[in-house]
């Protein structure tokens, strides 16, 4: 298989090109990373219709941790899945004191009674949670430590299967009936999303997107059956079918995009390597990207209603007028900026 037909293959598998639902994208690739949002948003507003996006599409779907220990959108009825049994992610912390002492492992679980009981008439917002914290005499240090940006006491009680975050509003509510999949068949089937829903790709691929061992990847492959194809002197492995298609000439690439993360990025082939750290920040944010006829080849973000691209390289007049065409049409409003 040659490249362009690999890459017309993944985009139709991810799809950029065959229109999804919100429930077939959370199913197909382990949910969407939704760190931010607004990316996460964009993410699946790139792969459905437009009219399926107008609507309530996400009453059903949590953002919460998830792999890698890190914040996904995924179905409310698939928290088992991903929060199974004996994970390596998201560990409780509800049983220790800090690693500094200042906060004992009673402290936490009095607030975690606390919340707990406060959502027994309904979802509540993180701010109404912090409220109630306060007024049961949370202080500023345990505040600072419990309550923080990185999820904190939420998370813990998170991963004890005792609430979850909605992804709209992103309230919190009380979780009933959890009971998590064992270990080996989560990974199984999390792992067979992962090579139907983006393969065909390599095992440096997978160990990059689940940041496991070489071994451990390569049981779960075994495991599968998977089916395998050469692209260019490398092969690649997947399930399901590859259906080689026309790519689209412009797509817009939400940040923190499955594009960017289920292929390792020195490898990625939808982009020039020496444009890594135009994608790939040294803070660890995806960038929001452009594709021209299957490649990479430019970021954009938006400034208020505004579209601004941002090329990787000087482009051709032709191609500039193809990306800004398109962008009016996704946003309204465009415009270029050259790289200084």
């Amino acid at each position: 298989m040659d490249i362009r037909e690999w890459k017309s293959a993944v985009l139709h598998k991810m799809g950029f090109i065959q229109p999804m639902r919100a429930e077939e994208i959370c199913r197909a690739h382990n949910g969407v990373q939704a760190q931010f949002q607004v990316y996460a948003d964009r993410g699946f507003q790139s792969r459905m219709r437009s009219e399926d996006f107008a609507g309530d599409w996400s009453a059903d779907i949590v953002r919460q941790w998830s792999l890698r220990g890190t914040v996904h959108a995924y179905l409310k009825e698939e928290i088992p899945l991903y929060l199974y049994r004996d994970r390596l992610y998201l560990q409780p912390f509800l049983y220790q004191s800090s690693r500094d002492g200042s906060i004992t492992a009673a402290e936490k679980r009095y607030f975690a009674d606390v919340i707990l009981d406060h959502l027994q008439d309904g979802n509540k917002s993180r701010e109404e949670l912090k409220d109630v914290c306060r007024a049961h005499g949370m202080t500023e240090v345990q505040e600072a430590k419990l309550l923080n940006a990185w999820g904190g006491i939420f998370a813990a009680l998170i991963a004890e299967g005792l609430i979850y975050q909605e992804y709209g509003r992103r309230y919190f509510g009380l979780l009933k009936d959890y009971v998590p999949w064992e270990k080996d068949a989560a990974e199984h089937t999390i792992a067979a999303r992962y090579f139907s829903g983006f393969g065909a790709v390599s095992l440096a691929d997978a160990r990059y997107y689940f940041k496991e061992s070489k071994a451990r990847v390569e049981d779960w492959m075994r495991r599968l059956d998977l089916n395998t194809v050469e692209v260019e002197g490398k092969t690649r492995y997947y399930l399901g079918e590859l259906t080689p298609c026309d790519i689209p000439k412009v797509l817009f690439v939400a940040g923190f995009d499955a594009l960017l993360l289920a292929f390792e990025k020195r490898e990625n082939p939808f982009f020039d390597a020496k444009h890594i750290r135009d994608i790939y920040t040294m803070t660890g944010i995806l960038k929001p990207t452009v594709m021209l006829d299957g490649t990479l080849v430019a970021t954009w973000r938006m400034d208020r209603n505004k579209a601004r691209i941002l090329p990787f390289t000087r482009l051709q007049a032709s191609a500039r007028k193809q990306i800004l065409s398109a962008a009016k049409a996704a946003f309204g409003d465009a415009d270029w900026e050259e790289k200084s």
